[in-house]
């Protein structure tokens, strides 16, 4: 199990389901600074079938991640991640300076995504799916099922907001739109496609 300290409180947490390794520093030796050069950067852990956790101010878990494989890029102080599982909890802060609790309703909420690769921020704030994205959730503002397909999304925790420049393709209780671009505001209950929106209603 590997973890790290988060500032305010955060806690993101790597668990090892299955068939860990880790990829070890390679040997330098002080005296041969020519070899050390030459020597790729370090690319620093990296483990098969792995979950990642990253929890709020009170320790209730803001979203879980599970991937096949996940890699940890230190020069660019990402992690990236391969064929991921996401369960993201947009309610489950329900106090943060500053800021209304959650109401029940949304702190039960849950949005299932995946995708073909991600990537997680080092402090675990942002989170970016690339690759058949595909989500199902509650709409914003009605609660109704709505599920969701494109080929990127953005998604800052903190904030709980949700954004995409690329087509999207959305249907819920019994409409079906398509668009280029969406923004989602899951604090105020909001979800906007930028343009080219196209849509189909039918009567359930």
């Amino acid at each position: 199990m590997r973890a790290w300290s988060r500032p305010l409180g955060y806690l993101a947490v790597i668990a090892v389901v299955a068939g860990a390794y880790f990829i070890g520093r390679a040997g330098r030796g002080d005296n041969d600074p020519d070899i050390a050069a030459a020597l790729p950067p370090d690319p620093g852990y990296a483990a098969r079938d792995a979950v990642v956790v990253e929890t709020g101010f009170d320790g209730r878990e803001r979203y879980r991640l599970n991937a096949a494989v996940i890699r940890q890029q230190i020069d660019s102080n990402v992690i990236d991640l391969e064929q991921l599982q996401m369960d993201y909890h947009p309610g489950a802060q329900p106090s943060v300076p500053g800021e209304a609790p959650a109401t029940p309703q949304l702190s039960n909420e849950v949005w299932h995504m995946k995708s073909d690769h991600g990537q997680v921020r080092a402090d675990g704030n942002d989170v970016q799916l690339t690759g058949n994205v595909t989500i199902q959730g509650p709409m914003p503002g009605s609660g109704l099922p709505l599920s969701l397909k494109t080929e990127s999304l953005r998604i800052n925790t903190p904030t709980e907001y949700i954004e995409t420049d690329a087509p999207v393709q959305l249907r819920w209780s019994g409409h079906e739109l398509t668009a280029v671009g969406l923004k989602a505001d899951l604090k105020a209950g909001t979800l906007r496609l930028e343009s080219h929106v196209h849509g189909e209603f039918s009567q359930n």
